[in-house]
């Protein structure tokens, strides 16, 4: 009975992913591919027109292009490049033994292994500047819902006794590990100030600036580094992995329900 309840549920889950999942990213894609580029100037003037026409808070579901500035001058904690957003995880980096057992008795080896110690994220808002224009676009990443897309922009593994050199350390303390600590390992995701973006959302003026918000509805919210071809292509591919895996998962279940209640 127990083979018939778990392989019943992997059979409903694994249609589950390879139906529903491919669906979703397709109308994802149809909504990306079929929405044209507004200019700032254009959306501005969209805006305020409704505002003069005594529609507050008009939300403007829009595609814009543009490149990336911070709303206060922000670099990233490891390569202190300027940037518009960066995550920043340290690593510490050190050695474990380790026991196993062979035919002639027990065998140890030294395993490099990796701890996470701290994860950083900018908060403040990215904003989207024309350009052509001095026109911006304000987005706060805080908001649910968003994919942001980023650059891998800086991996660096610093042996312990270099670490003096980066002023970060001065705020961190590491416990030992292992049989000792190697070093640390910096890695950054950013978006460079400066880099082009692709944005999908609802546009609205909020105190005179023009802000870019998740839709009311369950419209695709994005900003992103890859350009509209990119994303379109990039979801195509997460959609073909999610049909694979449901086939799979599905194809076990049916296993499990045949050869398990032989």
């Amino acid at each position: 009975m127990v083979p018939y309840i778990i392989g019943g549920l992997l059979v409903v889950l694994g249609a589950l992913l390879a139906i529903l999942v491919p669906i979703k990213i397709k109308n994802k894609n149809i909504e990306i591919r079929f929405m044209k580029t507004t200019p700032f100037e254009e959306l501005k003037a969209i805006l305020e027109g409704n505002a003069a026409a005594g529609l507050d808070g008009y939300r403007h579901y829009v595609e814009l292009t543009g490149l990336a500035e911070a709303e206060k001058p922000l670099r990233a904690p490891f390569s202190e490049k300027e940037v518009a957003y960066y995550s920043a995880d340290l690593y510490q980096v050190y050695e474990e033994k380790e026991t196993t057992n062979v035919k002639s008795g027990t065998r140890q080896t030294v395993k490099k292994n990796e701890a996470l110690m701290t994860s950083d994220r900018s908060s403040q808002s990215i904003v989207i500047k024309d350009k052509n224009s001095s026109s911006k676009v304000f987005v706060n990443i805080k908001q649910p819902g968003i994919q942001l897309d980023t650059l891998e922009t800086f991996d660096r593994f610093e042996p312990l006794n270099n670490i003096e050199k980066y002023g970060f350390f001065n705020n961190h303390r590491y416990n030992k590990m292992g049989t000792g600590t190697l070093g640390f390992r910096m890695s950054e995701r950013t978006i460079p100030a400066g880099q082009p973006l692709y944005a999908l959302g609802e546009a609205k003026l909020e105190d005179g600036k023009i802000v870019l918000q998740r839709p009311s509805d369950k419209k695709p919210f994005i900003v992103s580094v890859r350009d509209k071809s990119d994303i379109v292509s990039g979801n195509k591919s997460g959609a073909n992995v999610a049909l694979v895996f449901g086939i799979l998962i599905t194809l076990v279940g049916i296993l499990l329900m045949i050869f398990l209640n032989r």
